[in-house]
């Protein structure tokens, strides 16, 4: 394991309250019909702060002594002791690691029993210990307790790809359907976000979202639609919030954890145009996927593209309750590529711009956790960072 590797360095900002390098009255607040509007400027408060991902763990596809500890991951979660749970799409179990990445146990295993999956998909922690995992191919959603154990599980009504996050009491999830579109060969996809207990009895919705669409080759096949405009969800784990943007307008909705719009936070921003280099990544895109050339053609005649980008391409929270908003600007430098990442603190206060060369997995504990695929060996690695703020003038904050 490669420990202490300084990974990056980038322009950020300390995401303290208390550390904040102006006021944020800064941003223009005010309250209409109970629903708080944040409207931030342009230029975030403290635009000189640095922040360091040091890598101190990593878990490879072998131990020292040759056995084998992942060789497909998927999704992952990281409880307070810092015991990482991550779901194994080959043996299809959720192998459990202690915080020096010492392997602990394996929950669950292929199949259709109890307690058993056919297609893990996302994993999330109870805050007084537990487990939930969805199971997209069996539309199953199973509980575990704190040791493990298998608990209960219930069924779906639909496709359920997302859980945003989990109380004590109940977990948030995703349900989507899919209805035929007027062509007859595709389909059009809806999404509905709703609170559950642990027996799948539904509490509150939090109302219907907007999808990505495909678009279609008439008797041939369908294709992700270039630039897309989709709602961009992500939960809240500290707060159990659930933050909404949908992906053309620079307008975030907060929910609360009783499924109340609570807040909208804006910040005036001039969309990118798409480019003929755009379309060329898109199209290129499906080529390295293995589509031919013929097929790469009919997509580009059928494809629309639109004259400008969507505003963000994903959303993140971290443990201190932060919102990071990921842009769809890139810049190149050092021969990396650098995404920018706008960051709102827990008041919906602008904090800082960022660009990264790196994609932020899950934070807790003050640490960054991802999967990534190993340049030698092309095998995919669980990595841990230690996430470090410094100053303008390097010093360490934190």
């Amino acid at each position: 394991m490669d420990k202490f590797l300084i990974c990056i360095l980038i322009p950020a900002i300390l995401l303290c309250p208390s550390c904040s390098s102006k006021d944020e009255k800064d941003a223009n607040v005010e309250v209409i019909d109970g629903i708080e509007y944040v409207h931030n400027a342009e230029i975030p408060l403290s635009p000189d702060k640095k922040v360091i991902f040091e890598q101190e763990l990593s878990i490879g596809s072998e131990d020292e002594a040759g056995n084998v500890l992942l060789y497909r991951p998927g999704w992952y979660a990281v409880d307070s002791h810092e015991e990482m749970y991550i779901a194994e799409r080959q043996d299809m179990e959720i192998k459990v690691f202690d915080s020096e990445g010492r392997f602990l146990r394996a929950i669950g295993r292929k199949g259709r029993g109890p307690g058993e999956f056919q297609n893990i998909g996302r994993l999330a922690l109870l805050p007084g210990g537990g487990l939930l995992v969805s199971d997209w191919s069996e539309n199953r959603i199973s509980l575990f307790d704190k040791e493990g154990r298998f608990v209960n599980s219930h069924k779906t009504t639909s496709s359920s790809f997302e859980v945003y996050f989990c109380t004590d009491s109940y977990y948030v999830r995703e349900d989507m359907t899919h209805e035929p579109d007027e062509t007859g060969w595709g389909f059009k996809r809806k999404i509905f976000i709703s609170s559950y207990d642990f027996n799948g009895n539904e509490i509150f919705s939090y109302g219907e979202f907007q999808p990505s669409q495909s678009a279609f080759v008439k008797g041939r096949f369908s294709f992700s639609k270039p630039y897309d405009v989709h709602s961009v969800l992500v939960g809240d784990r500290k707060n159990h919030r659930l933050y909404h943007c949908l992906s053309d307008k620079y307008l975030i909705e907060v929910f609360d954890r009783e499924g109340n719009l609570i807040r909208k936070i804006a910040r005036p921003y001039d969309r990118l145009p798409v480019t003929e280099q755009d379309k060329q990544q898109y199209l290129d895109g499906f080529r390295s996927r293995g589509s031919s050339e013929e097929d790469v053609a009919l997509i580009e005649e059928n494809a629309e593209m639109p004259k400008l980008k969507p505003v963000a391409g994903r959303m993140i929270t971290d443990d201190r309750g932060n919102l990071w908003v990921e842009l769809n600007e890139k810049k190149g430098g050092n021969g990396r590529i650098f995404t920018a990442y706008d960051i709102f603190n827990e008041n919906g206060i602008y904090e800082a711009k960022i660009w990264l060369d790196i994609r932020p997995g899950l934070f807790a504990n003050g640490k960054m956790f991802r999967v990534e695929t190993d340049e030698k060996t092309g095998y995919m690695e669980y990595k841990r960072y230690r996430v470090i703020w410094r100053d303008s003038e390097y010093r360490t904050i934190d």
